[in-house]
């Protein structure tokens, strides 16, 4: 439903029941009758209008925070890496190849593995071995001086963020909505399109055209809740830009010490 094909569908879906139901009020109730209760679906409908339009704008806004909070995880835990990998250009030959290794490994299996996951909401289980391997192999350090010794602690630093931020996007990205929640939305905004039909016109065709544009802005709303709930899949998914970027360039630098600390 996160899809383009989904919101026109979701749409169609709307307008279609939009408009049948006022063809069959409009069928079996004379418009005098309907003129007399305008007053009373006037309120009636100020009411429920408001709360659903109110509910349905909490929720979108909340699955938009969470977006954005999905998109900043995954930024952060790539710049993590890339910290990590930085770093340990200046740890001794043993350390720096295994490190910046398993920090290749790591983002290589965000982008090919997890990121395809995230997608299908499936449980993520292989990153977390090469995550714990670089712990690992980050622990497992041997200071040779007092200036690896506080590049070492940059190190433990990085890793605790880069844990962090994983847990948060491999969390959020399982997360979706109860069906409960739908089940309201979806009785929301049929109730409100119902109660439109008591106001009705003595010219058809601009009923019509009203209550079209009624049912579209409720569906495109609705779609919109989808397409935010679902980070990971549909129109507005995130992609592994960082990932990529880090992958591309930043990785790309050989694993020999630093020129730097060579010619020292």
């Amino acid at each position: 439903m996160n899809t383009i094909p989904g919101a026109i569908a979701l749409i169609v879906g709307f307008v279609a029941f939009a408009l049948l139901g006022q063809l069959a009020v409009n069928k079996f109730t004379k418009i005098e009758d309907l003129e007399e209760h305008h007053s009373a679906g006037e309120a009636m409908m100020g009411v429920v209008g408001t709360l659903f339009s109110v509910l349905l704008g909490f929720m979108i806004a909340g699955a938009m925070q969470q977006y954005d909070d999905e998109r900043m995880y995954g930024t952060d835990e790539a710049s993590n890496v890339a910290d990590v990998f930085r770093i340990a250009r200046g740890m001794s030959d043993i350390d720096r190849p295994r490190i910046r290794e398993l920090c290749r490994d790591y983002v290589t299996d965000v982008i090919d593995v997890e990121w395809p996951q995230m997608e299908k909401r499936e449980p993520i289980n292989h990153g977390w071995e090469i995550y714990q391997e670089l712990w690992e192999s980050v622990v497992a350090t041997v200071p040779e001086n007092d200036r690896q010794s506080n590049l070492q602690q940059c190190l433990v630093d990085s890793m605790r963020s880069l844990g962090e931020n994983r847990r948060a996007r491999v969390l959020l990205a399982q997360k979706e909505m109860p069906a409960a929640m739908w089940l309201v939305i979806g009785a929301g905004a049929l109730t409100t399109m119902s109660l439109s039909y008591i106001f009705a016109s003595r010219f058809p065709k601009i009923q019509g055209i009203m209550t079209t544009i009624v049912a579209t802005a409720i569906a495109l709303n609705i779609w919109l809740l989808a397409a935010y709930s679902s980070p990971y899949s549909g129109e507005l998914k995130l992609q592994p830009a960082m990932f990529q970027m880090v992958k591309s360039s930043v990785m790309k630098v050989s694993d020999s010490p630093s020129r730097f600390l060579h010619d020292k």
